[in-house]
């Protein structure tokens, strides 16, 4: 309870204000404990944000994950459906939790150890998966004007940016075009056509 009221603050302190900007004593307020608690449970800052971003990624996958599981029990016979399905609940997930896109865009801009840990520990294996499901999806005659990884690059830019940008894009462009049922839909409809 105390871990995951720390990973919860930790999540929404390093989005907005990045690691270099978060505060281990906003985050301890935040969740409700003492400072000296987050290094009992979790170690030093970097500790932290590996864990903070760990969490997060493991949320992802296992909301895409709850979706693949039912399609695991019958043949796949329509990897189009599939794939179409994955960006919905890709989507439905950053509206839900858009930290994990904050917190990847801040740590990006500069290539530091975080980087690496990124790209290594979480963003190699999403770009793997997703090659080998685009090739599922090429062979059946779709999406073929589109490499793996331009639709690696939408799936990280066009999917989460209402939600990410929120503060912007929803006065900017009216409530409707955030919610995340609408903007899925365009999603797919731009990746699959």
């Amino acid at each position: 309870m105390v871990l995951g009221a720390i990973l919860d603050a930790s999540a929404e302190e390093f989005a907005a204000h990045g690691f270099a900007g978060a505060s281990t004593r906003n985050i301890a307020e935040c969740a409700g404990v003492f400072q000296a608690q987050i290094g009992y449970h979790i170690g030093n800052k970097d500790e932290l944000w590996k864990r903070t971003v760990d969490r997060l990624f493991d949320r992802l996958r296992a909301d895409l994950e709850e979706g693949l599981a039912g399609s695991l029990d019958v043949a796949v016979v329509d990897p189009v459906s599939v794939f179409a399905d994955v960006i919905r609940r890709h989507v439905h997930h950053t509206a839900r939790h858009p930290e994990l896109h904050r917190i990847i865009a801040m740590e990006v801009s500069t290539a530091t150890t975080r980087t690496k840990y990124l790209l290594n520990n979480h963003v190699r294996p999403v770009v793997a998966a997703l090659q080998m499901a685009w090739a599922d999806v090429q062979s059946t005659g779709h999406g073929l004007d589109k490499s793996a990884e331009d639709v690696f690059l939408m799936m990280i830019s066009l999917a989460p940016l209402p939600f990410v940008q929120a503060p912007l894009i929803r006065p900017l462009l009216g409530k409707d075009f955030c919610t995340p049922a609408i903007h899925a839909e365009k999603v797919v409809k731009w990746i699959l056509g």
